[in-house]
């Protein structure tokens, strides 16, 4: 009983030190987070801090681009692409897509309005490289496809070509036979 008792004791204090330990290094995790929020919501998305980490990055585009300034989300978004992780950056290169594919359609819409229609310009290829880049880091991303193939569909020159889906399941050739787009079954296509 007495051996019992003298076990207890230093147990006890090896886990309050650990649990100790743990709850310090959690409380300064929330304080960059924190801080990080408030940087973020401050609007200062044009001068990130050189120390912030990809997820920053990727946050920070994420709310230039819905404060319409599209070339610092290009740039946040091509910074965070350097994470490591293939999934964190497939949806910065998704993102980027997405960008792109915007200011692609503005531009189109612009130009279909002063000259006229069947205008392709460069934006649509970078969007379509981007969305390329982010179904071979994750192929399963079904949102990454769906835009993809939304993108060769809307497409002001290659809809009148007609585009198909060949072996490969990330790039689209151009289908001779008609002038509609046409795409083969597959389960990946899409949104579940």
């Amino acid at each position: 009983m007495v051996r019992l008792s003298r076990l207890i004791a230093p147990v006890a204090w090896v886990v309050f030190a650990s649990a100790f330990a743990a709850s310090s290094w959690l409380a300064v995790l929330l304080l960059q987070t924190l801080a990080v929020n408030r940087w973020i919501a401050a609007g200062s998305v044009a001068s990130p801090p050189a120390s912030a980490a990809p997820g920053v990055r990727y946050a920070a585009g994420w709310r230039a681009e819905r404060a319409l300034r599209f070339t610092d989300a290009v740039q946040l978004y091509t910074d965070a692409q350097a994470s490591g992780d293939a999934a964190r950056d497939s949806r910065a290169w998704f993102a980027l897509g997405n960008v792109y594919f915007k200011t692609g359609v503005a531009a189109s819409r612009e130009y279909e309005e002063k000259v006229g229609p069947v205008f392709e310009n460069a934006q649509f290829d970078l969007a379509r490289d981007a969305y390329r880049s982010a179904l071979r880091l994750q192929p399963d991303l079904a949102g990454a496809r769906y835009n993809l193939e939304l993108l060769e569909r809307l497409a002001p020159v290659r809809h009148l070509q007609g585009w198909r889906r060949n072996t490969d399941p990330i790039m689209l050739v151009p289908d001779k036979h008609n002038g509609w787009t046409s795409m083969q079954d597959d389960n990946k296509r899409g949104l579940p």
